[in-house]
């Protein structure tokens, strides 16, 4: 008997934590399923979602404040990027104009030079310019005179020829 008393306490005492632990182990998957419920529970709630985007809790003044503001960064920024827009297309013009007033000058070198040349008269077969005496084959600002008429003196620069009129007495002063 004593043998089937020890084997009875001996199976009790290993037995025991066993159910313990599986009692425990499902008491806890009890607990998991509950608080899945209430997380379910918790999404079915019903929850305040208005039709506009105003937040309840700022006045009508205080939500048209807020837009004019809004409106009013966004025009402002419109404004800075017109102005940049603008810019670019005047820095472009600009470019332009200056290639432009390049070739003009290339093709027309003589342009560059001409309000240099200042004639104040003529004396015999010579031309005074700027406060100078010159004659056919000078140099004048880089140009070489090549024909003096009665009205006219005539240069080559740059390959191209061009004209000047020679002043009356009245215009010269």
């Amino acid at each position: 008997m004593k043998k089937l008393f020890y084997l009875a306490l001996l199976s009790i005492l290993v037995f025991m934590p066993v159910l313990c632990f599986a009692q425990i182990e499902v008491a806890e998957k009890t607990v998991d399923t509950n608080a899945e419920k209430k997380v379910k529970k918790e999404d079915t709630r019903v929850q305040f979602s208005p039709k506009n985007k105003r937040d309840p809790f700022l006045s009508r003044d205080e939500v048209s404040s807020i837009e004019k503001a809004r409106r009013a960064e966004i025009e402002r920024i419109a404004k800075e990027k017109k102005a940049k827009e603008d810019a670019l297309i005047a820095a472009k013009k600009a470019e332009e104009d200056k290639i432009a007033r390049e070739a003009y000058l290339k093709a027309n070198p003589h342009l560059a030079i001409v309000g240099k040349i200042k004639i104040q008269g003529m004396m015999g077969d010579e031309v005074q310019i700027n406060n100078d005496f010159k004659g056919v084959g000078d140099r004048v600002v880089g140009a070489t005179i090549t024909k003096i008429t009665g009205s006219r003196i005539f240069f080559k620069y740059k390959g191209k020829d061009f004209s000047l009129p020679i002043p009356k007495e009245k215009d010269a002063l």
